[in-house]
């Protein structure tokens, strides 16, 4: 079953027949789904290469009147179909606003809040879903270690990029293949703090994604928490996190760097003068913590590599622009 069709048991009835009939109508694109978004009383919205609604015989529009309307209770349905008709079991992901369904994909949440003393408890009414389809690419981050290692130890790498450029899948890629040993002189223990839950798609614990053999996971755990308890248990050679950028993260870092471990993790950027200028990201570009900046973008599609830069030097190493393919 191919990626995306995993998640339509998961819709209503109704919208999954409008679903259905775009995927028989449009194979090309149904390949390319990255995003399926549901919003009351709103068109129903699917992001295949760009953003389009979508109409009620499977059609493909930027018509709202020609677009299948999302109802308020097509919402409601959909989150009960995926918390197993009860949205108890789902109160942990309404505080967290987000949950992750088997094959690893990820359904964002949004709507009424209930907030006690200025704090967010969870949501207590959704009206907004983003199904975001996971999909493995094993093969896409063979052609980038060369530059990600040196004398068989894997180098300091962040990968940036703007949003949906694929970078999560370059970072379970990599983590898959320093795991796994491919074209590398020796396999490397791999510590994943994966505190969102994107990169190996955990579903109840277990990874839906393939991380590789020798990868320890903490899955929803906060980075810096997961970060001290992976080097002071598991014995990392290389720790790996999603997204950094918020306070305290370079810290965490340091922490890492105090051990003699590698790191390989991910943060939203359009280049390396926008990694540099971010406030929480400056000092690691300016004082050489960072060994490799690995530079995506959607310019020829998701996954097109910019290139990839020496974060000591900040000279480019490779910076002809191509997509990143799946090698064998």
């Amino acid at each position: 079953m191919a990626f995306a069709e995993k998640v339509l048991p998961y819709i209503i009835p109704r919208l999954r027949l409008v679903l259905e009939k775009l995927k028989t109508a449009h194979p090309d694109g149904w390949a390319r789904l990255e995003e399926i978004r549901l919003r009351s009383e709103q068109p129903l919205q699917v992001e295949m290469g760009q953003s389009f609604l979508v109409t009620p015989a499977g059609g493909l529009t930027v018509a709202p009147q020609a677009a299948c309307v999302v109802r308020a209770e097509d919402v409601l349905r959909t989150v009960q179909l995926m918390g197993g008709n009860s949205l108890y079991t789902l109160e942990e992901e309404l505080r967290e606003g987000y949950l992750t369904l088997p094959g690893g994909h990820r359904v964002g949440l949004a709507g009424e809040c209930l907030v006690e003393g200025g704090h967010l408890l969870r949501l207590k009414r959704i009206t907004s879903l983003n199904i975001r389809i996971a999909r493995e690419l094993k093969g896409i981050g063979r052609g980038l270690l060369p530059y990600l290692v040196q004398e068989a130890r894997p180098l300091r790498t962040v990968i940036v990029s703007p949003p949906q450029a694929g970078k999560t899948t370059l970072l379970r890629d990599l983590i898959r293949c320093f795991s796994n040993g491919e074209d590398l002189l020796a396999p490397v223990k791999v510590g994943l703090v994966d505190e969102r839950g994107e990169v190996a798609g955990s579903y109840r614990g277990i990874p839906q994604l393939d991380v590789g053999i020798r990868t320890d996971l903490l899955s929803g755990c906060p980075k810096r928490d997961g970060v001290f308890l992976l080097l002071r248990s598991m014995g990392p050679q290389l720790i790996a996190t999603d997204e950094i950028g918020r306070p305290g993260d370079l810290e965490m870092i340091e922490e890492i760097l105090n051990a003699g471990v590698g790191f390989l993790t991910t943060a939203h950027a359009w280049d390396t003068t926008d990694f540099s200028a971010r406030p929480s990201l400056r000092k690691l570009w300016a004082r050489g913590l960072v060994e490799r900046v690995v530079v995506l973008s959607r310019r020829l599609g998701p996954g097109t590599l910019e290139g990839v830069w020496d974060g000591r030097t900040k000279e480019p190493l490779s910076s002809a622009a191509r997509r990143l393919e799946v090698q064998r």
